[in-house]
C-alpha cells in the first residue's frame, strides 16, 4: 500500500500550493460525496425493501380475505351437514333431497347446489339452487369423487359449466351415516364468478396502472384475475407460480413478464419491463394469490428519490468546488508573493525588499523572509571577501599539488617500469626514458658498477648523451664525478664549473650547463650511477632533487632484483643441465651395458674350447648377438640423430609419396616384432601426396608405435589413423595405457625426459625417441602434439603440409635442415638405414 501511494504523493509534492489545496479539498468533498452517496443508496435500498415488504403484506392480506370467503362457505356447508334435517334417520332419497333444498335456501347466493354423497362419490340426494338448470348435470362431474377422497374439508379442482360458462368449485365436508352405517359427505358447488371474489381482487388495481392480481391453482392456472384472462389459462408468470406452489413459500421476486395468450393489447400497457410479484398461499385451498406490477412503476418512488438526492449532491459538490477554487486562490495569493520573493533571493536578487500586507502566519512569514534577505546579503558580502582569500590560497595549493602529482606520476611510472620487465637492459631503457620525460633533462645515461673489475660500465643511454666523449669508457671508482658518486654514495648536482678538479674534458659536452650525477642505491649498496645533462642553466629545486633521489632508489632496487633473478635463472639452468647430463649418462650406460653384456657373454661362450656347441646352439647364440647388435645400432643412431638435431645438421631426402603407404609399411614391420599385439590401421580413400623423406617419416611412426606398445598393457590394441584436415595430413597413434598427466604432456618431447612415472614401467630407454620425432616433423615444416590424461590413454598426433605448401622447383627434391634452411643432402650410412628397416 505504501509503494502504491508513494508515486502520487511524490507527484503532488511537485505541484504548486494552489493546485494542491484544490486537490486536497476536492478529494475531501469527493470523499464526503461518496459517503453521502453510500448513505443515499442505503436509504434507497431500505425504501425498496419496504416497498417489497408492503407488496408481500398486500398479497398476504388479499389471500386472507379470499381464505375468509372460502372459510365462510365451509362454515355454511358444515352447518348444513350438522342440521337436524340431515341427521334424522331412516330417510329416503326423495325426502333427503327435499331436506337439502330447505337447507340450500338458508345458505348464501353463491351456492349453485348441494349434494349428499356416499363413500364412492355417488349422489344419494341433491338440491339445485332456485333457477339453476345445470345442477342436475353436475351429479356426474368427476369432482365429486375427488372431494370424497379426502377425510376432512376438501376442495376440488376449479372448473367451468359447459352450458353457462360459470366458474365454480366443489367443497365437501364429512358427516354422519344416513342411513345408519353409511359414510356420507355433504358437498356444495360454489360459484367463483361472484362479486365478492372479484371485489377482493380488484383492490390490486389501486397499486398503479400496471397493478394486477391473480388467483392460481397448483399448476399455475388462473382461477380469477383482475385482467380479462381466460379461466384456467396459464398465468403470466407461470414458472414463478409453479415454483412457489411446489416449495410452499411466500415471497417477492422480480420476474420477467410473459403476457397471456391473446393479451397482446393489454401487454403493450405493461411494456417490456419486468414485474415485481408477491406470492401468498391460501390456507383453505391449495391455491396461491399473486399481487404485483411493473418494476419501473413499483420502484418509481425509490428511483425518483435516488435521482433527486444524487442530483442535489452533484449540484452541491459543484457549488462547493467552485467556492473552494475561489477561496484557495485568495488564500494562496500572498503565498505566491512570498514564493516570488524567495525565487528572487535564490536567483541572487538581495536588493528588492519583501512587502506582505497580510496578517497572521503569512505576515510573520513575510517578515521572517525579509530578515533572512538582509542577513543573507550581509553573509554573502562576508563570503565574497573570504572567497577571494580562499581563491588565492587554493591557487597556491593547486600549484603545489600539481607539482606533487607530477612527482607521484613520475615515481609511479618508474616503479611500474622497474617491475614490468625482468630483462635488465629493457627495464633500464624504460626507466631512463621516464626520468628524462618527467625531469626535463636532455641527456641521460645509466652506468652499472662491475664489482669484479671495480669500474662503471655504460649500460643504457638516451637523448644527447652521444655528444659526451666518455660514453664508451670504463670509469674507475673515484675517477670523475661518476666514479666519485659511485664510491661515496652522495649525489653531485650543479654546473660544470662547480666540479673543478674532478672533471676532465672527456666528462663534459659542449653546450651543457647543468650536470646531475646521482647514485643508484639498493639495500646491498650502490649498484651504479645515473648521469643527467641539460643545456639550459636553471638549477634544480628541492622538489626535483627529492623526486630524482626517490627514482634512483627505486631503479637501484629494481637493478638488484633483476640481477638476483638472472643469477637464480643461471643457477636453475645449471642444475637442470647437470640433472639432464646425469640422467643421460645413467640411461646410456644402462642401455649400452645390457646389449654389450649379452654380446660379450655369448661370444665368450662360443670361443671356449672346453665347451662343445652344436650348429643349432651356435645359430641361436649368433641370432641373439645379432639382435643385441641391432639394439646397440639403434641406440647409436638415436644419439647421432639427437646430436644432428642439436647442431641443426639433420638432412632430409624428400620425395612425393603418400603418408598412408608409409604408415602401412611401418605397421607391417612392427607386426613382425610384436606378433602378440593387435594393430588397427585406418587409412583415408583417395589420399593426396606429400613431399617428405619417407624413411624419416617411417622412423617417426615406428618410434610412436614402439612407444605406445611399451606403455600399454599386454593384449591392448594400438591404433594408427591417417586423415586429411584442410591443408595437412595428420597421423595419430593411440594407445590404451595409463595416460600422461598435464604436467608431463608439456615436457614429453624434451631430451632425456621420460616422465615422473617412467620408473614404474619395465621398458627402459634414453628418452630421445619423442625428441627425435619432434625434430624430424618440424624439419618437414609440420607440428607434433599429444592428447592424454591419467587413466585415459594417450594419442600422439603429427601433421605434415600437403604438396605445394613448401616445395622447391619442379624436378628438385630439396634437403632441409632442422633449422628450416636448405642444405645439401648428407648420405645416410647403410648400417644406419638397415637398422631401422
Amino acid at each position: 500500500m505504501d509503494s502504491f501511494l508513494r508515486a502520487p504523493i511524490a507527484l503532488l509534492r511537485r505541484v504548486n500550493l494552489w493546485p494542491r489545496l484544490v486537490v486536497a479539498v476536492s478529494l475531501g468533498f469527493l470523499g464526503l460525496f461518496a459517503v453521502l452517496s453510500v448513505l443515499i443508496l442505503r436509504v434507497v435500498d431500505d425504501s425498496r425493501d419496504r416497498i417489497l415488504e408492503e407488496r408481500l403484506v398486500i398479497a398476504q392480506l388479499t389471500a386472507r380475505q379470499i381464505d375468509g370467503v372460502l372459510g365462510h362457505a365451509f362454515t355454511e356447508l358444515e352447518g348444513a351437514a350438522a342440521s337436524a334435517a340431515l341427521q334424522a334417520p331412516q330417510a329416503d332419497s326423495a325426502e333427503l333431497s327435499e331436506r337439502l333444498a330447505g337447507l340450500l335456501q338458508g345458505m348464501g347466493d353463491s351456492w349453485i347446489g348441494i349434494y349428499l354423497l356416499d363413500a364412492r362419490g355417488d349422489t344419494v340426494a341433491f338440491a339445485p339452487a332456485e333457477g339453476e338448470q345445470g345442477a342436475a348435470v353436475l351429479i356426474t362431474h368427476p369432482g365429486f369423487r375427488q372431494v370424497m377422497a379426502a377425510d376432512d374439508r376438501s376442495v376440488s379442482t376449479p372448473f367451468a359449466d359447459e352450458v353457462s360458462g360459470t366458474r365454480m368449485v366443489m367443497l365437501a365436508v364429512p358427516m354422519g351415516g344416513i342411513p345408519e352405517g353409511a359414510e356420507l359427505a355433504l358437498s356444495g358447488v360454489l360459484s367463483l364468478s361472484g362479486t365478492e371474489l372479484d371485489r377482493i381482487l380488484s383492490d390490486a388495481r389501486s397499486l398503479g396502472e400496471t397493478g394486477h392480481a391473480e388467483l392460481v391453482d397448483t399448476a399455475g392456472r388462473v382461477i380469477a384475475s383482475t385482467d380479462r384472462v381466460e379461466f384456467l389459462a396459464p398465468g403470466e408468470h407461470l414458472e414463478f407460480y409453479v415454483r412457489m406452489q411446489s416449495e410452499g413459500q411466500e415471497g417477492v421476486e422480480t420476474v420477467p413478464y410473459e403476457p397471456h395468450e391473446g393479451e397482446a393489447g393489454e401487454a403493450d400497457s405493461y411494456g417490456d419491463d419486468d414485474h415485481i410479484m408477491a406470492f401468498a398461499q391460501l390456507s383453505n385451498a391449495p391455491w396461491g394469490l399473486t399481487v404485483g406490477g411493473a418494476e419501473s412503476e413499483t420502484l418509481a418512488p425509490v428511483t425518483d428519490l435516488r435521482n433527486n438526492m444524487l442530483l442535489i449532491g452533484v449540484v452541491a459538490l459543484a457549488v462547493l468546488w467552485l467556492v473552494t477554487l475561489v477561496g484557495a486562490r485568495l488564500l494562496v495569493r500572498p503565498v505566491r508573493v512570498l514564493t516570488g520573493a524567495a525565487d528572487r533571493i535564490a536567483g541572487g536578487d538581495l536588493e528588492s525588499p519583501i512587502r506582505v500586507v497580510e496578517g497572521g502566519e503569512i505576515g510573520r512569514l513575510g517578515e521572517t523572509l525579509e530578515a533572512m534577505r538582509l542577513r543573507l546579503k550581509e553573509s554573502l558580502e562576508e563570503i565574497s571577501r573570504w572567497g577571494r582569500k580562499l581563491e588565492t590560497k587554493v591557487g597556491e595549493r593547486t600549484v603545489e599539488l600539481d607539482a606533487r602529482n607530477r612527482q607521484l606520476t613520475a615515481l609511479t611510472a618508474v616503479a611500474t617500469a622497474a617491475n614490468e620487465s625482468p630483462n635488465l637492459d629493457q627495464m633500464l631503457e624504460r626507466c631512463l626514458s621516464i626520468v628524462l620525460e618527467h625531469t626535463g633533462m636532455e641527456a641521460g645515461a645509466v652506468r652499472l658498477l662491475d664489482r669484479d673489475k671495480g669500474k662503471l660500465v655504460a649500460t643504457s643511454r638516451q637523448g644527447a648523451f652521444g655528444e659526451f666523449p666518455c660514453r664508451e669508457r670504463l670509469i674507475a671508482l673515484g675517477e670523475c664525478p661518476c666514479g666519485r658518486v659511485a664510491s661515496t654514495g652522495e649525489a653531485m648536482i650543479g654546473r660544470p664549473s662547480q666540479f673543478a678538479g674532478l672533471t676532465r674534458s672527456a666528462c663534459l659536452a659542449e653546450g651543457f650547463n647543468l650536470i646531475a650525477v646521482l647514485p643508484l642505491k639498493s639495500p646491498k649498496g650502490v649498484q651504479g650511477v645515473l648521469y643527467l645533462g641539460k643545456r639550459r642553466s636553471e638549477a634544480l629545486d628541492a622538489r626535483h632533487i627529492e623526486m630524482l633521489t626517490v627514482m634512483c632508489n627505486q631503479i637501484g632496487a629494481a637493478i638488484e632484483n633483476a640481477q638476483l633473478i638472472q643469477d637464480m635463472g643461471k643457477m636453475e639452468a645449471q642444475r637442470e643441465m647437470d640433472r639432464l647430463k646425469s640422467e643421460f649418462m645413467s640411461a646410456v650406460s644402462h642401455e649400452l651395458r645390457t646389449p654389450l653384456g649379452f654380446i660379450k657373454g655369448y661370444v665368450t661362450t662360443l670361443l671356449r674350447e672346453d665347451l662343445s656347441t652344436g650348429p643349432e646352439t651356435q645359430k641361436e647364440f649368433l641370432e641373439i648377438i645379432g639382435e643385441e647388435s641391432d639394439k646397440l645400432q639403434k641406440l647409436i643412431d638415436d644419439l647421432l640423430d639427437a646430436a644432428r638435431l642439436r647442431s641443426g645438421g639433420l638432412s632430409l631426402s624428400r620425395t612425393r609419396t603418400k603418408v598412408g603407404k608409409i604408415a602401412e609399411q611401418a605397421v607391417e614391420k612392427l607386426k613382425v616384432a610384436f606378433a602378440e599385439r593387435e594393430f588397427l590401421l585406418d587409412l583415408p580413400p583417395g589420399e593426396p601426396e606429400v613431399l617428405v623423406d619417407p624413411w624419416r617419416i617411417e622412423q617417426v611412426i615406428q618410434n610412436l608405435v614402439d612407444n605406445a606398445v611399451r606403455y600399454s598393457a599386454p593384449g591392448k590394441a594400438v591404433s594408427v589413423r591417417v586423415r586429411m584436415e584442410e591443408a595437412e595430413m595428420v597421423v595419430s597413434v593411440r594407445d590404451q595405457g595409463d595416460g600422461i598427466t598435464a604436467q608431463d604432456a608439456g615436457r614429453v618431447f624434451e631430451p632425456f625426459y621420460r616422465g615422473r612415472h617412467a620408473a614404474d614401467r619395465s621398458p627402459a630407454g634414453t628418452g630421445l625417441g619423442l625428441t627425435i620425432c619432434r625434430g624430424i616433423v618440424e624439419a618437414h615444416g609440420g607440428r607434433i602434439w599429444v592428447e592424454s590424461g591419467r587413466g585415459k590413454g594417450s594419442t600422439f598426433h603429427f601433421a605434415l603440409p600437403l604438396v605445394g605448401s613448401d616445395t622447391g622447383p619442379e624436378g628438385m627434391e630439396p634437403a632441409v635442415g632442422v633449422d628450416g634452411g636448405r642444405q645439401a643432402a648428407e648420405p645416410e650410412s647403410a648400417s644406419s638405414r638397415g637398422s631401422r628397416s
